[in-house]
């Protein structure tokens, strides 16, 4: 598993932009085990991750990610240690993510309910874990 330090590198970014999921591993309370895998959408706005939970803050990935701020995700064949944190949500910010779901995931099913106010609500910033 990869461990790296505040950001992601760019070789990073370049696969969340390329791949459609992520699969979000937040921990347990244990912080050995994870609550749950669920693949999941993800966006880059400004050099940072974010996802939405479908249920908006009900969305147990989500609130297990609130809750320990930790885990792993997967992206392509690539596992990372991650850290979770719920998004400064700002207008602006909140305007950015929406675009950045409306331009990567165009013409999907989804995509009304994700840019919808619940989901919103349940933004997460993913970051990668801190080095041990």
């Amino acid at each position: 598993m990869d461990q790296t330090l505040t950001q992601w590198t760019p070789e990073q970014l370049d696969l969340f932009l390329n791949n459609k999921t992520l699969t979000m591993k937040p921990y347990q309370t244990d912080m050995a085990t994870f609550e749950e895998e669920s693949p999941v959408w993800e966006v880059v706005v400004d050099g940072n991750v974010y996802s939405r939970g479908w249920n908006g803050q009900q969305t147990n990935w989500y609130m297990a990610a609130v809750a320990q701020s930790a885990g792993e995700i997967s992206v392509g064949d690539h596992d990372f240690a991650a850290r979770f944190e719920p998004a400064d949500r700002t207008p602006e910010l909140d305007a950015k993510i929406t675009a950045a779901y409306r331009a990567k995931y165009d013409g999907q099913r989804s995509l009304p309910k994700m840019t919808s106010a619940g989901p919103t609500t349940a933004t997460l910033h993913v970051l990668p874990a801190d080095q041990a």
